[in-house]
């Protein structure tokens, strides 16, 4: 377990997918203090959602009731892709800009 804060703590996985995702430690607070909805999952961990500046956090977590705390497990924000590697956005650079040489929009074939 990598990081805590007040009354969580973070797993790497939860660590890597907040900076991956661009969701702060202060958003997994507001979301699991006044959540607009929450959810039991079959394994015991709860699923806490809000809405914070249009974008619907999601919260995996369970309480660890020997230290008070929530673990979190991963966090995300609902309709939002993770964004593509940089070297993947790198090697389709070229592909993109002979598209548009070209004139034919991505993904459609010219007749």
């Amino acid at each position: 377990m990598a990081n805590t804060s007040k009354n969580f703590i973070l797993t790497d996985h939860a660590e890597e997918r907040m900076k991956l995702r661009r969701i702060t430690q202060d958003m997994i607070a507001k979301t699991l203090q006044k959540p607009d909805e929450r959810e039991s999952e079959a394994d015991g961990d709860i699923q806490f959602i809000r809405t914070l500046d249009k974008r619907q956090v999601h919260v995996v977590a369970k309480y660890l009731d020997d230290e008070q705390k929530w673990l979190i497990k991963s966090v995300w924000v609902r309709g939002e892709d993770d964004p593509k590697p940089l070297w993947l956005r790198i090697i389709m650079l070229p592909v993109g800009i002979l598209q548009q040489l070209l004139g034919r929009p991505k993904g459609k074939k010219r007749r």
